[in-house]
């Protein structure tokens, strides 16, 4: 074979690399993505630790003729921007946040955000006192070559940022993503997506503003009772190497949204539905899917588990995988889906399925029983989020706790709890063949009258007024005494 000087050109087409690169990602997702940044930028500055994140804010505008997010996360260092942050994609020898429980992987994210939203962006940034800024423009998006992008320097006082941080404009947004950013019910999704995705953080104190509104987060909790024999839920925590998976699955407070009637009787039929219930998976932190209920999470494997049905409205499942390599989390690079595929998914779901059985035992065994039957078990119990529930329930003596060393010879740490096995949970008393259920509903106002005459508290449960006002009128139903003689 004979050599030859000639070369055959193997980059790709910038039109190509963009259009590609942004038509998998949701609208969602590519803000959530940019607000994964400044969350990473906060972590960095914790020093390997966690931050204090109730220090740190993200504030969001979408309108009609633009996006802008800032944030006071740190910024971005210059020698970061000049090497790795504008790059479209991440170097191997890019190991930053090899100390840190990151979620960047593949160094696409703020590029992959701002193509899709517009073709006009200005990255402004503060680290430390250095302050500077890159301008991604129409004409650069449209140019066929990969030339770099100018850092200029802001030159009146105004232009700099007040504290460390990042502000990104992007302007001559897309078609059909200004009037995304025009539409109220858009704005709630993206809202909702927030308050589930950082709900951790939310909860931490960090706050993030949209359009001038707070986001709330929204709470994944199991309950938990503090007495060693007391109901627990299920608890699985192992640790292999720099990868932990921690997974629970119990009861959750079954609270509908404010305003809705509480009926403290309702049984597993789905009368109280949870907007938590089923299976929430964490990475990092993040909440990658909230309240999952289809076969990806367990639901529907025949014979063990069953499909999803409202008397399972009253179960939450959590698990959660934590690695300083990001590259080793069960998720995809919009961070808001799972890799099914992943070794590390397929071996969490044979237990999170187990402890899904417990639960699924638990309501068939309480179907037909009215709530209020098991209200002096439960009495006791505090909903907690996945850390602080396996962190209650691993300290009860009966958890187990063991050391191994897998296949490969890495050291594995495992901590395990059973509620079903260690006999904790309540079981219902035998009931009559004859026993009926009684079910029926008042106006609020009147709940809360006669709750008030018979408690002294208009807001005691209505399943407990209701309960009362029975044994009032049985005890009148009752021949006396008197006339039984």
């Amino acid at each position: 074979m004979k050599l030859s000087t000639d070369t055959a050109k193997a980059v790709p087409t910038k039109q190509f690399f963009v259009s590609m690169l942004t038509r998998d990602i949701k609208l969602e997702d590519a803000i959530l993505d940019l607000i994964d940044n400044c969350l990473d930028g906060a972590l960095r500055l914790g020093n390997g630790g966690k931050p204090n994140y109730a220090k740190y804010w993200v504030k969001i505008t979408l309108a009609k003729d633009h996006f802008s997010i800032e944030d006071n996360c740190g910024g971005i260092p210059r020698e970061v921007a000049k090497n790795y942050a504008f790059k479209m994609g991440r170097e191997p020898d890019d190991n930053r946040d090899s100390d840190t429980e990151t979620i960047g992987m593949y160094g696409v994210g703020m590029k992959r955000a701002i193509f899709k939203m517009g073709r006009n962006a200005l990255v402004k940034t503060r680290h430390g006192n250095d302050t500077y800024e890159v301008p991604i423009t129409a004409r650069w998006l449209d140019a066929t070559n990969w030339d770099p992008l100018p850092i200029n320097e802001p030159t009146e006082a105004k232009e700099k940022l007040k504290e460390p941080g990042t502000t990104i404009y992007v302007s001559d947004l897309n078609e059909g993503v200004a009037r995304h950013f025009a539409n109220p019910a858009f704005v709630n999704e993206v809202t909702t997506a927030i308050s589930q995705h950082f709900t951790m953080f939310l909860q931490w104190g960090f706050k993030i503003e949209i359009n001038g509104q707070s986001v709330a987060p929204v709470h994944v909790e199991v309950l938990v009772s503090p007495r060693e024999d007391g109901p627990a839920p299920y608890v699985f925590r192992k640790t292999t190497g720099d990868v932990t998976v921690s997974i629970t699955v119990g009861l959750n407070t079954s609270r509908r949204s404010e305003g809705d009637d509480d009926d403290a009787d309702a049984d597993f039929s789905g009368q109280r539905a949870s907007a938590t219930a089923g299976w929430t998976v964490l990475c990092n932190d993040r909440a990658v899917i909230v309240g999952d209920k289809s076969r990806l999470t367990g639901w529907g494997d025949l014979p063990l588990v069953p499909l999803y049905h409202p008397q399972f409205a009253v179960i939450t499942g959590i698990i959660e995988f934590r690695a300083k390599d990001a590259k080793k989390l069960p998720v995809t690079t919009t961070k808001r889906a799972l890799d099914a595929s992943s070794e590390l998914w397929l071996e969490s779901l044979v237990k999170m399925k187990e402890g899904m059985r417990v639960w699924i035992s638990y309501t068939n065994d309480w179907k037909n029983h009215p709530r209020s039957d098991q209200q002096s078990y439960w009495q006791d119990a505090q909903p907690l989020p996945l850390s602080k529930a396996i962190e209650a329930v691993a300290s009860r003596k009966t958890a187990k706790k063991s050391s191994t060393n897998d296949e490969a010879g890495e050291a594995s740490e495992v901590v395990e709890f059973n509620p079903k096995k260690n006999n904790v949970l309540p079981k219902p008393e035998e009931k009559k063949p004859s026993s009926r259920k009684i079910v029926f509903s008042r106006p609020a106002e009147e709940v809360r009258a006669v709750s008030k005459m018979l408690f002294d508290d208009p807001d005691e449960k209505p399943g407990t007024v209701g309960d009362e006002c029975f044994k009032i009128q049985l005890d009148l139903a009752k021949p006396s005494k008197k006339r039984r003689s």
